[in-house]
């Protein structure tokens, strides 16, 4: 994963003169540029960098500064984006089954507004041996942010949970289906101790339980009855079969 700097698929834009300016003036300016890269820099906004048809070139410009066309009203940033970056390492990806999708996403001030997909940004943390004192790992805190063309005519970063996408041939459902919890687990299978591998170099190697936590323990005159089991499953995968063949195990402990 790229660390500080990242390509990203090139926007065709225009840059508002004042961000050319330190604020200083050329609010009613703009120029033609290619948005061509990102920098993730942590507890900051994202920053994009830029290239001018003088050959210019600018660095770490926030979203705000991008317009489609000249004349487009500049917005608040706070209303374009919800979330600084949360780590130094950023990834930067264009969903195929996301692309050119239409979206829609509501602002701090509860408006809402629509637009079209075109890539997401994602961070994490993959040094083991760099402090991770940000929240990219965090199940609960971790966003990321989808890069939005506004109809407006300005561009917009935001997360998951402030997003709809529109497919037209499947999110058919205009209300919500389910009142969404946000996950706090981490989804971990080598977290326990009451398995255990075979002791043997055998490449089908048997997996038995531990007598811990009040685990069954499945011993060697058990594995067959397991097997069998699991070799009856294979054989007729269906649904009543596989409920009856569960049952079972419950209740013989297996």
């Amino acid at each position: 994963m790229p660390e500080l700097n990242a390509n990203i698929p090139p926007i065709d834009c225009y840059v508002r003169g004042n961000y050319l300016r330190n604020q200083k003036d050329s609010h009613d300016k703009y120029f033609p540029c290619v948005v061509f890269g990102v920098a993730s820099v942590k507890s900051r906004s994202p920053l994009f960098h830029i290239m001018m048809e003088d050959g210019g070139l600018w660095w770490r410009m926030p979203i705000s500064a991008f317009c489609t066309e000249p004349g487009v009203p500049e917005q608040d940033i706070h209303n374009l984006v919800l979330w600084n970056c949360f780590s130094h390492h950023i990834s930067v990806t264009k969903f195929e089954n996301l692309t050119n999708l239409r979206m829609s996403y509501i602002d701090r001030t509860k408006t809402h507004h629509k637009g079209t997909y075109l890539f997401t940004l994602d961070w994490h943390n993959p040094d083991t041996n760099v402090l991770d004192d940000g929240y990219s790992e965090s199940p609960a805190e971790h966003k990321c942010g989808h890069v939005i063309q506004r109809d407006d005519g300005n561009y917009a970063i935001q997360p998951n949970n402030r997003v709809r996408i529109y497919e037209p041939s499947f999110t058919l459902k205009k209300d919500f289906v389910i009142d969404r919890i946000i996950n706090e687990r981490k989804w971990d299978v080598e977290n326990q101790d009451k398995w255990t591998l075979e002791d043997s170099n055998r490449f089908h190697y048997d997996i038995s339980a531990m007598e811990n936590e009040g685990g069954p323990v499945v011993d060697d005159e058990m594995r067959p009855v397991v097997r069998e089991a699991f070799n009856q499953f294979l054989a007729d995968p269906n649904t009543e079969a596989i409920m009856e063949r569960l049952k079972y195990m419950e209740e013989n402990g297996i």
